[in-house]
This record gives C-alpha cells, structure tokens and sequence, in this order.
C-alpha cells in the first residue's frame, strides 16, 4: 500500500508538469522537454529511494515453523551477539547511503528550481482529479463497433471494379493496385472492407491478407504469404526454398494478395518478391496499402494508385457522433451538437481523428468543456513530431490521470503488435500504475483501464474469446504519438539499428531479437534506471548474463516469455531486483529455477507457462508472500509443487495444483488457505490423495472466485487402483471435494476410477451456472449420473467405457427437470465418446421435452451401439459418426441438420438419410464399401461432398451428378475409385489426390466432361 501511495502522488507529479509544457509546444520545446525529462528523472531516483526505505514484506513461514524457532533457542550467546552487532553495521551503513541518495536528489531538485525560474509554469487543473473524470464517464458505453465505416462506397466500388475486370498480367507480370493516404484515413478499413465484399470473395479463390509493416524482410514475409495461403508454416529460413513452396502454394489458383501497410520503395527487393508471385491463375491481383506514392508508385509501376481523400464532413460527423454521444439524451445531444460539429471540421477528414475525438468528448458533461476543446491552442500547431495529429495530441491530453502511464507504457511494444490484455494488465500492476479502489482486485481495475481505452478508440482490433476481449492492437499514428511523449522513457531496441547510448537513460525497453541473436546486447546489461526489460520475437539466447541483474536494480517487470527462447539457466542475482514484480520466462529451456528467486518478496507475478523440462521449484516460495500469480500451465514434467505453497494467501491464480505424496510436495490440504484463487484451477494427481479426511481440508467449496475446475488422476496409477478398496476410497475423495457449486461455470472430472459419480454432480438447484461438463476416462462407471436438470448446461462430453445403456436416469427425475420441466434445456452439444459397451440409447419420454437446444450431435467409438434414437431433437445442425460399426440406418427426421461426418461407420448410409438442408458431407473410412447407395436427389442443398480414404470404392452413384447445388467435390485415397458420375454441372471445385485410377482417366477420357470446371487439382 505504501508503494501504491508513493507511485500515485509521483504521477500526479510528473503528469501535471508534463501537461503543461506540452501544451506549450508551440513555444518553447527544446528547454521545456529538456526540464520536464530531468524533473521525471527526479521523480523515479525518489520512488526508488522510498521503495529502499520500506520494509520488505514479512513471510508468514516464521509463525508456522517450529523447527526453526528451537534452533533459535539454542543459539549460543556469542552468535546471537554476533548477528546483533552484524544487524546494526547493516543498518548504520544502509542508512549513510540512504542520506547519501537524499543529498543527491536534493541537489538535483535544487538545480531544477533554478532552472524553472526561466518559465511561468502554473499546475493545469485540468488534470487535478483523475477520479472525478472517471466517475463522470458514462456508465452505459460499451466497445467501439468497428464494423462501422462511412463515406468509403465510391473508394470501395471504384477499387473493386479494378480488381475483378480485367487482365492480371502486362507483359507477364502481375497488377498490382494500390490505396495512397496519409496516416489514419482508412486505408487499412478501405482493404478489410474490400476484402469482406461478396463481389470479391466470389471472384478470388483465395483472399490474402499480410501485415508488411516497416520490416520489409523477405523471408518473414514469403513466409507470412504461405501461411496466409493456408500451406504449412515454413519451418526453413532459405529464401529459394521458401519461394518455391510460395510458387508450389499458388499455383494456377485465382488469389488476391493484400499486403497492408508497406513502407518500402526499394525496386530491387520488391523484383525478389514479383518473382514467386506471378505463377497464380490468369486474374490474380496485388492490393497494397502505404502512405508514400513513392513506395506505391515503385511497386505498383503502370498499375493502378488510388489516392484516398479525407471523409466529408457529415461523414466525420457521423463517426464522431456515434461515439461521443453514445449513451445521452436527445436533447442534450441537440445541446452539444452545434460545438460538435465545429469539433469535427478540425478534424480535417481524418476517420481516426473523429473516432479517437469523438470518444474522447463521450465523458465531457458541460458545454463549456466542449467549447474548451475547441479553442484549444493544441489544433494551431502545423507539425508535431513528424506529422501527428493535434486531435490524437488532445485525445491523450484528456485522457483521465489514472489512464495516461497505461497508454503511454504501450509504446515499448513494436507497431502491430498483438497486446494481450491479462499480460498487460500485470505489467500495469507492477509499474504502480493500478490505484487502489477500496477492497476490489487490482487485476479487474486494471481489467477496467484496459477496457476503458479500448472504448476511447485508443486501442483498437479487439480480439475477443468467450465474450472477453484477450487481444489488441495500437493504430500506427496512436503508436507515433506514444512514442513521441514518451521519447525520453521508453524505447525499442534493436540490435544493430538502434542507438546504443539511448538505453543507457530510459526506464522501459523492449528488445526485438532475431533468431540469430545469442545473447542480451552490452548496451541493456549496463542500463542502471531499467524498470522494464520486455524480450521480443525468437531468439538463440541461452544465458542471461549476471551483470544484467547487478545493475538493473531498478526492474520492476522482465519479460522473457511467449517468445519460444531457449535460455536454460537464471543467474542467482537475480535475487538482487528487490523492486520485481513481474518476470515472465514461458517457454524456456529452464529445468529448475534458482532458491534466490525466493528473496524476490515483491514479486506479484511467475509465469512459466510451457517450460516443458522444468523439473523443480525453489523450496523457500513460502516467503514470496506477495505473488499474486503463479502460472505453471504445460510444465509436463513439473510433478510437485514445494511445501508451504498454501501459505502465500495472495495467490489469486493457481492454474496448476499438483497434489504431493507422504514424502515431498504439498498435500491436497495446503488449498486450504487459498481463498482468493480465481478463474481456473487443475487439481492433478488426486490419487495420492490418502483419505476422504485429507480431501476435506483443502476446503474447496469456500474458493468462492473460482469459474473453471479440473479434478484429474493419472490414467497410469488409476489401473494400479483398480481393487475395491481403492474404488471407495476415490469415490470418498471425489464426493469430500464439493466445488463452489454457485460460481462454477466449467467441470471436468478425468480419470476417475469409481463406479459411480458423486452425489453433488447432479446438484441442479446448487449448480445454477454451469455452462461446461466432461466426464473423461471414468471407465468404472457403470451408470450416468442425472444431469438433465442442470439449467445452463451448453456442452456436455461422456467418455465411460461401461455403460450400457443410457436412459431416463440420465435425464433426471420427470418431476421438475431444467426449465418447466424440460431436460438439458440449454444443451447445445453433446459428445458421447469411447464407450465401447455401450448398446442402447433411449431419448424419448412421454411428459417432457429433451435438448429442444441442440445443435452438435457426435458419437464416436461406441461399437456395440445398434441404433441412434427415433426421436433426435430437430433441432440438430451438425452430426458426426465416427466408428460406430453396429448402427444400421437413421430413422429419425433431421430437418436442419446441414453437417453431416461419417467415419468407419457404413451402416448409417443405408439407405441415404434424408437430410433436406445438407451443405457439408464428408464420408471417411469406410473400407469394406464398393459402392454408395443412392438417393441422392433427396439431398438438395447439398455443396461439397469429401470422400476420403475408401480403399475399396468403386463408382458413385449416377444422380450424384444430378445435384445442381453441389459446388466442390474432393477425392482422396480412394484407389479403386475408376470415374465420376455423368453431370455435374454446377461444380467450380474439383480435387483428386492419390486415387491413381480416376486421376488417370480424368486426365484422359473423361477431361470433357469435367473441363468445365474452373478450378481443378489432380495429383
């Protein structure tokens, strides 16, 4: 709390001053930016001597540890003397270099008094009350549609029409066309809205799209236009290689190529490129987008350059309006509507401008702040910092105080980089920049900062998963203007271009490596005011070098993950960044990590996520009392976690629980104590979980936050289990680990070796939220529990290899089930898997409705399984058959059903299901089969028909050929096959791929029947 306190008047500090001589940049730039930089200099020497001065947290290992307090007892007088005597030089020297530190920053803070006296500077009020600003904003605002564009049709249609009529080539080469602008009118918008038009998706057989950027690397980007093809991800790096599996990819397909962003206008790399381009169908396109005709006109040669104009001014007005009036009455819209407008002819035109403007004016109230901003001197200065844009200046300026460190930190992170919202939000957490608000988590303030430029337009292409944004990115020009507030704080180094000496200086770097890279530059490890170190992209190194960590005392974030390094060691100095608060190195080489990293007492956040060999822990974690994160997701041969664990009650995630045996490692016990976990937690290796009793204690129906739960045994100890004994014993277990039944919204239970599932599994009216069930591997059990009334289930996968039958128990007493009595009422899928007994399923009762939701219906690996129910909910649209030998025909009516996967499962075809609105039909395996049945007219919605390894097919059924709807027909390994059905009329795709028999006799005889067709492969 004390360091929150600390951080939080220092900001205020510096983003007052800082305010202000920006809003002098008019005047005197230079000298203000040279004192606003040694003032914030001053700043951080001061944090980081009060930080010196507060107490490390006190481990609570000292109130727990009996052992230690005897030997304590037992010391003899003249040690105890002597540690005394030791203690109090300690602390007289670490106080003469405190005071030393205190004379020094005095004497800087004196020279900057003098210095000021050159300015009138006055304290902006403007920037006084964060929270006030933040409480002001609306509370009804949600994330910026994107999908919105306006007054880009003609730009759109004219560029189209270009595209789509048409040679491709002149003199062999390929056209390529482009879209010209400055930064921030919407070129990129312009392409993704081009790209997402019918016209061009149905002339294109691939639409491409590549991110080029300033690293104009041909390796990278042949690499990115192959993946972008949906061809195999490169692992090589050798040029010709890469171009010809680019030439190989695109051969003779129709493709558009949108390279976005380019800033090259070197001919001859651009030539290197053309060349592994030109071998796709007669009609295909290049589409590039830049800032620089330059660049356009040395790429794009005679070809097409569209120069795009700024929007109107009603159409500026439009997007500013959406936002900044998101949420507001009519009248006060009507109010503010005149200083709006006035607002939006300043913007000049720019679609960026309006939008991040508009967002900004959403949490203004009065019609002074609006005329305010629209006599700000900011819009009167010609040129900032090479072009930026004075309403993105204004944009920042308004920002609340509590948000600008948090946009600001963004800039270490390179242009199009994907953000991951979690990963920032930690880092955030360790500079300070996250206030207190009462008793909330810091994490979901945080969470609310994010989301809050999010809605500004200041961060932007929101990447979303369950209904959460997880990712985004930062527009170019945003990125620009960071960057340039930021110049003296924050930089991106990269080894070989950037100036060595400007690390020397700042608080927050980046590196970007390359793969060649083998160790940190020399210029990093002697970067002494370092509080955040951030590894980009793959790298070769191996060691970080100990000097790094004897000098950059200051760290308060490193950051060597997500980047697939192959660092095996930690130095131990790493236990000298008292300050650290986060150190992230995911995906290393890492096999144990050293005890130092124990005297990191700050440490909020250890993430080793996929450090596949990490073998250990440090033993000492106990004391690390204030992490707040632990993450050990695929550490596969991590088996233990250290004792003790259950000690550090800040822990709120905890994804991985290894449960430990008699001799090392935490007992299931040590959950006890951690409360505050949140989100998903795996308890693994249950069996080595002695007694009901030992289960009791972890307490897990009191972690109250939790939302996602495993519950794993090891398949391996569970078949040395098998005696009856032990099947008790596990059930006791299970049935003694009742989850937080309220909150939790995913379960699954894996490996389970008792014969029957526990009683709270079905507790329907406790279990309110549950979205998610699997019951993977409980092959003991022998009858399914009664899941039906659970009143939120969505997804539910059964794997119980000795079932027999699953029936009316399974859907819950008649008397009230779900909703008015409905079972599974919000079941959208279901998976019945591996049950190798099981022979009957019965889904028919008389007085209720069953899965009236479901829409994915799989069964798989279930031989003794005669038939599928006569009463399927109609509702089905997807349906897949995987080895299901014994099922003979389909009884049941599926109107909707446009999916349908049939694997190692013949029976099911005879005679032809009638499945009226089938698109996708894909029929696998079947290797016994000569021949398909017919009736296929009956499928008339049917598009694409896969037929894959049937190693005994001889010919299709004549009215396939009939079908008029079918589009795409592809045959694979089917070696007996000998020619296709008369027709076809309507297919544009053809493949055939080792099925030598029918290649050869299309190639031959059979080419006029199917010549027609535009797009053939036959390999």
């Amino acid at each position: 709390m004390a360091e929150a306190l600390v951080s939080m008047v220092m900001e205020k500090i510096r983003e007052a001053l800082v305010s202000k001589v920006m809003e002098k940049l008019g005047e005197e730039v230079d000298s203000h930016s040279t004192l606003v930089k040694k003032f914030k200099d001053v700043v951080y020497d001061v944090e980081d001597v009060v930080f010196e001065m507060i107490p490390p947290p006190e481990s609570e290992s000292g109130t727990h540890d009996g052992d230690d307090r005897q030997r304590k007892g037992k010391r003899k007088w003249f040690s105890f003397l002597r540690d005394k005597v030791q203690t109090f030089i300690s602390k007289v020297a670490s106080q003469r270099d405190f005071a030393r530190q205190i004379k020094e920053v005095r004497a800087k803070l004196d020279q900057i008094a003098a210095d000021t006296s050159n300015f009138s500077f006055q304290l902006n009020h403007s920037f006084r009350g964060g929270s006030e600003l933040h409480k002001a904003e609306s509370q009804t605002s949600s994330l910026v549609d994107e999908s919105q564009i306006h007054g880009r049709d003609r730009d759109r249609d004219t560029i189209i029409s270009k595209l789509i009529s048409g040679s491709s080539c002149e003199e062999g080469r390929i056209h390529v066309n482009s879209i010209v602008g400055v930064g921030g009118l919407g070129k990129t918008t312009l392409a993704q809205l081009i790209c997402n038009d019918e016209r061009v998706k149905n002339h294109f057989h691939k639409v491409l799209w590549v991110c080029v950027s300033d690293d104009f690397n041909l390796i990278n980007l042949t690499k990115a236009i192959i993946q972008a093809a949906g061809g195999t991800s490169p692992s090589n790096s050798h040029l010709d290689s890469l171009q010809k599996q680019l030439i190989e990819t695109l051969q003779d397909k129709l493709f558009l190529l949108v390279l976005d962003d380019v800033w090259n206008d070197d001919s001859e790399r651009w030539e290197r490129l053309w060349l592994s381009l030109q071998r796709g169908a007669p009609g295909s396109k290049i589409l590039v987008t830049t800032r620089s005709e330059k660049v356009a006109s040395t790429c794009s040669e005679s070809a097409y350059m569209h120069k795009l104009e700024g929007l109107s001014d009603d159409d500026c007005w439009l997007l500013f309006s959406s936002r900044a009036f998101a949420g507001r009455k009519g009248e006060d819209c009507q109010a503010l509507e005149k200083i709006g407008r006035e607002i939006v002819k300043k913007c000049k035109g720019v679609p960026l401008s309006a939008k991040v403007m508009g967002s900004a004016m959403c949490s203004k109230t009065s019609t002074q702040d609006w005329q305010n901003i629209l006599e700000s001197q900011t819009w009167e200065i010609p040129d900032i910092a090479n072009g930026i844009l004075p309403a993105l200046l204004l944009s920042y300026y308004n920002l609340p105080l509590h948000l600008k460190p948090c946009f600001a930190y963004c800039s270490i992170f390179p242009k199009d980089h994907e953000m991951g919202k979690d990963r920032l939000v930690k880092l955030w957490l360790a500079q300070g920049f996250i206030k207190p608000q009462g008793r909330r988590e810091m994490e979901a303030i945080g969470g609310e900062y994010f989301d809050d430029l999010l809605r500004r337009s200041l961060l932007q292409d929101a990447s979303v998963d369950k209904e959460r944004v997880t990712m985004c990115k930062m527009h170019d020009l945003l990125h620009d203007l960071i960057q340039f507030i930021t110049k003296n704080e924050c930089c991106i180094f990269e080894n070989g271009k950037s100036d060595s000496s400007s690390v020397l200086t700042v608080r927050h770097s980046s590196f970007i490596a390359t793969r060649e890279t083998s160790h940190i530059p020399a210029p990093l490890c002697h970067a002494k005011k370092l509080r955040t170190l951030l590894l980009i992209s793959e790298s070769a190194i191996r060691t970080i070098p100990d000097n790094l960590f004897q000098c950059a005392r200051s760290l308060r974030a490193l950051d060597f993950g997500g980047t697939h390094t192959i660092i095996k060691e930690l130095p131990s100095s790493i236990g000298l960044l008292k300050h650290l608060r986060y150190l992230d190195l995911s995906y290393s080489k890492i096999v144990e990590l050293p005890e130092s990293v124990t005297h990191l007492r700050n440490l909020q956040t250890l993430m080793l996520n996929f450090c596949t060999v990490l073998q250990r822990l440090p033993s000492g974690m106990s004391g690390m009392v204030c992490l707040r994160h632990l993450e050990i997701e695929c550490t596969w041969a991590l088996n233990y976690l250290p004792k003790g664990l259950g000690r550090i009650s800040s822990l709120r995630t905890l994804r991985r629980f290894i449960v430990g045996g008699d001799v090392r490692g935490c007992k299931i016990g040590e959950l006890k104590r951690l409360d505050s976990l949140q989100g998903m937690l795996k308890i693994e290796h249950l069996e080595r979980v002695a007694s009901m009793d030992e289960a009791k204690e972890a307490q897990l129906e009191n972690k109250l936050q939790l939302r996602v739960l495993f519950l794993k045994m090891s398949p391996d100890d569970a078949l040395e289990m098998s005696g009856n004994g032990e099947v008790e014993r596990m059930e006791n277990v299970v049935e003694a680990l009742r989850p937080p039944l309220a909150n939790l919204e995913e379960l699954e239970i894996r490996g389970y070796i008792g014969s029957k599932f526990p009683t709270w599994i079905g507790d329907y009216s406790s279990f309110s939220k549950l979205v998610k069930l699997k019951l993977i591997d409980c092959n003991y059990c022998t009858q399914l529990p009664g899941l039906g009334r659970l009143p939120l289930l969505k997804y539910l996968r059964i794997v119980a290899g000795l079932v027999k039958r699953v029936g009316s128990e399974f859907y819950g007493n008649s008397s009230g089930g779900g909703i008015n009595g409905v079972a599974f009422p919000k079941l959208e899928e279901l998976e019945f898997s591996n049950m190798y007994e099981l022979e009957e399923w019965e889904l028919r009762l008389e007085d209720r409705e069953i899965m009236p939701s479901l829409h994915s219906l799989t069964i798989s690996y279930c031989p003794k399984l005669k038939a599928l129910p006569s009463h399927l909910p109609k509702s089905v649209t997807s349906l897949r058959i995987w080895e299901c030998y014994e099922i003979s025909g389909m009884q049941c009516s599926l109107p909707l059903v446009n999916y349908f996967e049939v694997t190692s499962s013949s029976g099911i075809l005879w005679p032809l299901p009638n499945l009226p609105s089938l698109k996708t039909f894909e029929i696998s395996f079947l290797e016994n089969t000569t021949c398909l049945p017919y009736g296929w007219k009956q499928l008339e919605s049917l598009e694409t028909l896969t037929i894959n390894y049937c190693s005994k097919l001889r010919s299709l059924p004549d009215d396939l050929g009939q079908l008029k709807s079918l589009r795409s027909l592809q045959i694979t390994d089917c070696p007996e096959l000998r020619s296709l059905p008369q027709g076809l009329q309507g297919l544009t795709d053809l493949k055939i791929d080792h099925s030598p028999m029918l290649a050869e006799r299309c190639r031959g005889e059979d080419w006029s029947n199917i010549s027609h067709i535009p797009n053939i492969q036959i390999y």
